[in-house]
Parts: structure tokens; C-alpha cells; sequence
């Protein structure tokens, strides 16, 4: 684990939450992703993180509150009132062996990783860990529909956790911050070039690769030891 970086496990681009959310919308976007943690970012910078036992420790423990009265109840707190404030991180470049003795020093199943100028670029978590180990005894990835592997075309760097469908347009890549939204005019997602401005937009060009995309890797590549 000390030879693997935390940027090449890390989930990227990460999900994150406003501070002015409310709980209510944090527990939605878990739900929504199947995640159980959300970086908050405030002004491009981390500002906090909840995770889903924030959320069960801010229901009160002895209350009459039906299902309805307790949703509502959710909407009108913010997640800065139930964050997190202090986080522990982790750099890009930092070894997945740093990553496992944080979380287990800190007894935390995830950290926020964070690049030299302070933004977030993505999550490390304990079955992020588990994925690696398991690549490194049998010498390749654990193949994972749910979670594929992208690369960035603009300077090829790995990104983990997001699908070609799920990429938003205000997605970055982590390494050179090269927005990663596919174009608009793209019908063809495998190799195959945008037909913007193409009188043949109906047909597909072999080859071609289309500046503003991301392309999925097949996850039977070897992994060092």
C-alpha cells in the first residue's frame, strides 16, 4: 500500500454540499448517490464534512415527532449546525498506507482529500482501502459496474467513482481542472468523436477524440504489488 497514492484510488470529482443546505437535502444526496459522507465546501475551500451518523445524531432521542413532523424538522436545520468542523485530510500525492493509518488512528471511515491550494478534489474511504487490497492479492481490479473508472483527455488522469452519466458541468478534473462535461453534440461515447459542426453529424468518425470528454476504462488492468 506505501508505493499507491492517494489519487489514484480516491473517489473524483467529489460530491460535495453547501454549508446553507439543509440536512434534509444532505440526506437526499446520500441516499441519491450511496454515499455516506459530503465534503462541505464554502467559497471553493472545505469548510466542513457530515456524514449519515450526523444526521441520526441530530434526531432527538426522546421525541413524540411522527416520520412527517421529523422530515420537516430536517429542512429547516443546515448542515453547518451539524458539520463537522475540524477534518482531518489528505493530500493527492500522500501513499494509501498514510490514508489507512489516519482513519485508524483518527477511528473515521473516510478523509476528504485535499490538493496545495486548499480545494477539495476528492474522498478516500475505507472501501476505497478494501478495493486496493483486494487488487493487490489477486493483480487486478475488482470489477464494479456501480463504480467505473475514468480518465481525464485533457492530461490523463485517473478518476474513480463517477460514471460517464453523472458527470455535471461544473465537474473539474483533479489534476489540471479541465472541466470534464461531455459536449452536447456527442451521440458516441467510446472512442468516438463530437459531430458538432460535421455535415455527417448522423454518422460516427473512429478516432476522433472530443476535447471536452472523459472515457471509460475497462476494469481488468493489472495492479503492481
Amino acid at each position: 500500500m506505501k508505493d499507491q497514492r492517494v489519487a489514484d484510488w480516491m473517489s473524483t470529482p467529489v460530491i460535495v454540499i453547501a454549508p446553507t443546505a439543509t440536512l434534509a437535502e444532505a440526506q437526499r444526496l446520500m441516499e441519491q448517490r450511496r454515499i455516506r459522507r459530503l465534503p462541505i465546501v464554502e467559497n471553493g475551500k472545505l469548510a466542513g464534512i457530515i456524514t449519515r451518523g450526523d444526521l441520526r445524531s441530530a434526531q432527538p432521542v426522546d421525541t413524540t415527532l411522527s416520520y412527517y413532523e421529523w422530515r420537516a424538522l430536517l429542512d429547516r436545520v443546515t448542515v453547518a449546525e451539524c458539520m463537522t468542523r475540524h477534518v482531518i485530510t489528505i493530500t493527492p500525492d500522500a501513499s494509501t498506507l498514510d490514508a489507512a493509518r489516519l482513519m485508524l488512528k483518527h477511528k473515521i471511515g473516510g478523509l476528504p482529500v485535499v490538493d496545495d491550494e486548499g480545494r477539495v478534489v476528492g474522498i478516500i474511504t475505507e472501501s476505497d482501502l478494501f478495493r486496493l487490497q483486494i487488487a493487490l492479492a489477486t493483480g487486478s481490479e475488482l470489477q464494479d459496474a456501480a463504480r467505473p473508472t475514468l480518465v481525464c483527455h485533457h492530461c490523463g488522469a485517473v478518476l474513480r467513482g463517477r460514471s460517464l452519466e453523472n458527470i455535471g458541468r461544473d465537474d473539474q478534473c483533479w489534476r489540471c481542472h479541465y472541466h470534464l462535461h461531455r459536449c452536447d453534440n456527442c451521440r458516441y461515447f467510446n472512442g468516438i468523436g463530437c459531430m458538432l459542426d460535421r455535415p455527417e453529424r448522423h454518422t460516427p468518425i473512429p478516432g476522433r477524440d472530443c476535447k471536452q470528454f472523459v472515457y471509460l476504462v475497462a476494469q481488468d488492468q493489472s495492479v503492481g504489488r
